[in-house]
């Protein structure tokens, strides 16, 4: 066979193929997508994550789902919760658990959470999957304890690669609160206000364990609180000085050209069977990346969230 007539009619296959492949997502979506709601950005909100580089969503989860969250993450890190109290050994009092927790159908149900996600797509793009989902627990320490030893970084690692100038913001994490957090230093996460936007490393004064010149926001939340946070801010985990153990869990979605975290299981048959179609998206399902993002496309286009295409080329 000739080898151009060849890759003619693979061409020609491949589009037929891609339009049949559309139609079916097309039905698809028709029927399953309609289960994400809308929730406009605010200005003032859009305004706020960029010159801050996070965003306090207020009540993103009722009181309901927070118990049953933290039923769920209780169960799957019971031996962490029944171990015995010791207040003066940090690595002991710190559980990050990732494998396995959106196994759970309460954790599951918060992939695509009308709250926070179509927040998410208005800040990145429609074009978004999962990228890592983590439970975190924190035990009471000794208030006397030691200056707690700081992890400050960003996450994605990409200045490794790419150094820190010129960082484009490629992911959002949405951190869900489980527990209050009413006085500084009782376990939440420490975020440097607006390092999103710096060109170098952060800089720690000699004999210090924080930025010198810099805020550094300890955020009093409630429970059912969430704050999403961009890749390039830098951020630390922090003491827990209160007396009950505090409890987070994590969403981090990035553009689906971005490879998920290598601890993110993909969840069992009988989660994603039923999952709707914007779920599933965001679990992977459409496993080439020069596939549309149907889902989340028709989403946004159906509420005027859609982005502007961007071109190849312009004529000049």
């Amino acid at each position: 066979m000739n080898r151009g007539f060849w890759l003619l009619e693979a061409f020609d296959r491949r589009s037929f193929c891609s339009a049949l492949a559309e139609l079916h997502n097309m039905d698809y979506l028709e029927s399953k997508d309609k289960l994400l709601d809308f929730v406009q950005l605010k200005p003032e909100q859009r305004r706020s994550f960029n010159e801050d580089g996070f965003l306090v969503v207020r009540k993103a989860l009722d009181a309901e789902t927070v118990g049953c969250l933290v039923e769920a993450g209780d169960r799957l890190a019971a031996s962490f919760v029944d171990k015995s109290e010791i207040l003066d050994r940090t690595e002991y009092n710190h559980l990050d658990l990732r494998p396995g927790v959106i196994e759970e159908k309460a954790f599951f149900a918060l992939i695509s959470h009308t709250s926070t996600v179509p927040l998410v797509v208005q800040l990145l793009s429609p074009n978004i999957h999962l990228h890592s989902v983590a439970l975190i627990y924190k035990r009471p320490e000794s208030p006397q304890g030691a200056p707690f030893r700081r992890g400050w970084h960003r996450d994605i690692r990409m200045p490794r690669d790419l150094g820190q100038q010129g960082l484009p913001k490629v992911g959002i994490k949405v951190c869900y609160c489980l527990t209050h957090f009413h006085q500084p230093e009782s376990g939440m996460t420490l975020f440097a206000r607006r390092s999103h936007l710096s060109t170098e490393a952060l800089v720690i004064p000699k004999g210090q364990v924080d930025p010198g010149t810099l805020e550094v926001c300890d955020l009093l939340l409630d429970a059912g609180d969430a704050v999403l946070f961009e890749n390039r801010i830098f951020h630390t985990a922090a003491p827990n000085r209160s007396n009950r153990m505090s409890r987070v869990v994590m969403y981090g979605y990035a553009y689906r050209w971005m490879k998920p975290e290598v601890y993110l299981d993909p969840p069992s048959q009988r989660l994603r069977e039923p999952a709707d179609a914007i779920t599933r998206q965001l679990l992977g399902g459409y496993r080439d990346v020069d596939t549309p993002p149907w889902a989340m496309k028709r989403w946004a286009q159906r509420h005027g969230v859609l982005p502007a295409p961007v071109p190849w080329t312009v004529e000049g």
